[in-house]
């Protein structure tokens, strides 16, 4: 029978849900009221990636993941941890910098979502995967623009970028959605092509089943012993030279004696 895959990522399908949700929230009420304070964004931040590192290490103990070779779980967590403490730390000091913390952040989602653009094309998945580049190639010149843009076009035009990380985080929930949407779907083609072929597949017998058949059929013939005929002149030796009249004269003493 075939083995089912599974996905184990569920580390990065959180890190997407959870940077999208922190975008939405950030953008809406920063475009509200711009003069929010950002530092208890900074501790709410701080405390996902303590609470998301936390999760990463115990699952990676509580699941084996340490049997897979590929899985670093437990390096993410703890320097998700490390660096949820420092933000805490530092956060009053990040705050004249918040701006270039969302560009950051902007710039990991699109890289994520840039990744679901290539999961798509190669699940046979057209449209999804340009739609997923799409939103991928405008989160990330969204990103790009809180560095590149000038510092009074940045704060004229404050508001419009702050609904643009909004609506950065929305594109984000919706890729994954279809990303996953569509691998299920692929799925289903993939079993469904699988169970086809072996359906029209002729048999064709191999040396292994040809041996397996004679020998069953050899176990199922009844067992017959065959009568052999008496050995003549019964010890005498192989190269001794055998007389016809004494040997039938012999044979006649023998007879008597076996008589009497």
């Amino acid at each position: 029978m075939e083995e089912k895959r599974v996905n184990r990522n569920y580390a990065a399908m959180m890190a997407v849900v959870v940077l999208s949700v922190l975008c939405i929230i950030a953008g809406a009420i920063l475009a509200i009221d711009a003069a929010f304070p950002v530092a208890g964004f900074i501790y709410v931040t701080s405390g996902f990636a303590i609470v998301g590192g936390c999760w990463l290490v115990l699952r990676f103990f509580m699941k084996a993941e340490y049997m897979s070779v590929s899985n670093y779980d437990f390096s993410t967590g703890i320097l998700l941890i490390v660096a949820g403490i420092l933000l805490i730390i530092q956060a009053k000091a990040i705050v004249p910098y918040f701006i270039y913390v969302l560009g950051i952040l902007l710039i990991v989602l699109g890289v994520c979502v840039l990744q679901f653009f290539l999961q798509c094309a190669f699940m046979r998945g057209p449209f999804s995967a340009f739609l997923n580049f799409v939103f991928a190639a405008a989160i990330i010149a969204l990103g790009s623009a809180f560095f590149l843009a000038d510092g009074k076009t940045l704060l004229a035009n404050l508001t419009y970028f702050y609904l643009g990380v909004m609506l950065a985080g929305i594109l984000g929930i919706l890729s994954l959605l279809m990303t996953f949407i569509r691998s299920v779907k692929y799925e289903r083609w993939l079993s469904l092509s699988t169970k086809r072929n072996v359906e029209d597949e002729p048999y064709t017998e191999t040396y292994l089943d040809v041996k397996r058949s004679r020998d069953r059929n050899l176990e199922d013939q009844p067992f017959t012993v065959k009568e052999l005929p008496p050995e003549p002149n019964p010890g005498r030796l192989w190269n001794e030279p055998v007389d016809e009249g004494t040997s039938d004269e012999s044979d006649e003493t023998e007879d008597k004696k076996t008589e009497e």
